[in-house]
């Protein structure tokens, strides 16, 4: 990019930046769940109204912002909009009005960021070589998740390339992983109802009890991994809640498990349900138990494209962001920016912000506001230059 349009943009952002910060703590401050986030769709749309940006409503709350040049490239960048049912115990003066919701995963950072993207690129329009489709995305953390519904409303139509990112407090501040290949896991759920003979907790030989039976199932899952996946594949088995009986002398007729499956391959997907379901049905029979099995595939992998991924890692390095851009590794947390990527060319970045406000989905999650403007000027330049 040259120096002249450089500067230009760096003046944007800081004529945008005190505006962000504003932003992202309106949104933290009325957080809202998925496919009920109404202030944060009206919000979104007065910003856009006033920037003078087209826009349309899809996937009930989201909202789809446009710049049109009329060039032959479409590329669009992609914020998540919606909050968490945690109860807030960050002690911020902007903290949540809404008890027992937070934005504890930076949705609101995102939200901010890319309404500050639309600010300066359309100051900046004339310098725009491609046209820019700016998607902010209901219900990404309520599953199957609103990317599906937005892809069926035609979201997808006309884009060359897609872009999306998080922010990411396992990455210092700043620093960047722009991953090929799978970065984020598959995410799948499982419940499996566990049904033998209730009875008085006096008598167990009278009952045929699931209690144990499904503690033998949980600690067998585990053994999956140990000893039907490859040590090299990466993989995840976990059982996330027990329900069974009400009281302490009486051993249940049920027991209820739900639980997670996370790989980074098709093929151990695969054999991992397989596996769940002939030790579930294996362990209960040898227990006198019978089980009944649900198992819901809710977002695929998440793969960047890899001729996408380099030419944005590139153009970053000629922007001089050289020192920021890191070696990272994909985790198992689950994005269902997959779906959109499993459709056009998508590049799904991880921007840190350092762990002084601890993990995602933590009461005491927030985000180091630096990292607001300094992703702004990021995706805006980027876009910027994205055409050569």
């Amino acid at each position: 990019m040259k120096k002249e349009l450089l500067k230009k943009v760096k003046a944007e952002v800081k004529s945008v930046e005190k505006d962000v910060i504003e932003w992202r703590r309106y949104f933290h401050r009325y957080p809202e769940l998925g496919f009920k986030e109404y202030k944060t769709s009206d919000k979104i749309i007065t910003i856009l109204q006033k920037a003078g940006i087209p826009f349309e409503t899809k996937a009930k709350t989201g909202v789809v912002g446009y710049l049109n040049t009329g060039a032959k490239t479409t590329i669009g960048l992609r914020a998540d909009m919606d909050a968490l049912p945690v109860e807030e115990k960050t002690g911020l003066p902007f903290s949540s009005k809404h008890k027992g919701i937070m934005h504890a995963c930076g949705h609101d950072g995102h939200t901010a960021v890319l309404l500050g993207v639309a600010r300066v690129l359309k100051k900046l329009e004339k310098f725009l070589n491609v046209n820019v489709k700016l998607i902010f995305q209901p219900s990404e953390e309520n599953p199957p998740g609103g990317a599906t519904v937005m892809i069926k409303e035609g979201v997808l139509e006309g884009i060359d390339y897609l872009l999306g990112f998080h922010f990411f407090p396992q990455l210092p501040l700043y620093k960047m992983w722009i991953g090929k290949g799978p970065v984020m896991a598959s995410t799948d759920y499982f419940k499996i109802i566990v049904e033998g003979k209730g009875g008085h907790g006096s008598s167990p030989h009278l009952t045929t009890d699931p209690v144990v039976c499904a503690g033998f199932l949980i600690t067998g899952f585990q053994s999956i991994l140990s000893r039907a996946i490859n040590p090299i594949d990466s993989a995840v088995v976990s059982v996330c809640s027990v329900k069974g009986g009400d009281a302490f002398n009486v051993i249940p007729e049920t027991v209820e498990l739900t639980g997670t499956v996370r790989t980074l391959k098709e093929e151990v997907r695969g054999r991992i349900i397989r596996e769940i379901e002939k030790k579930t049905y294996s362990i209960c029979e040898g227990y006198g138990c019978k089980a009944d099995i649900a198992y819901k595939n809710y977002s695929p992998l998440c793969v960047n494209d890899s001729g996408l991924s380099e030419k944005v890692c590139r153009i970053a390095k000629e922007m001089d962001f050289s020192k920021n851009i890191i070696d990272f590794h994909p985790i198992m947390g689950g994005e269902d920016f997959a779906f959109f990527s499993q459709k056009v060319p998508s590049t799904y970045l991880f921007i840190g912000i350092g762990d002084k406000y601890g993990p995602n989905h933590s009461p005491t999650f927030s985000i180091d506001e630096r990292v607001l403007p300094y992703t702004v000027y990021f995706f805006s330049s980027l876009i910027l230059d994205f055409s050569k």
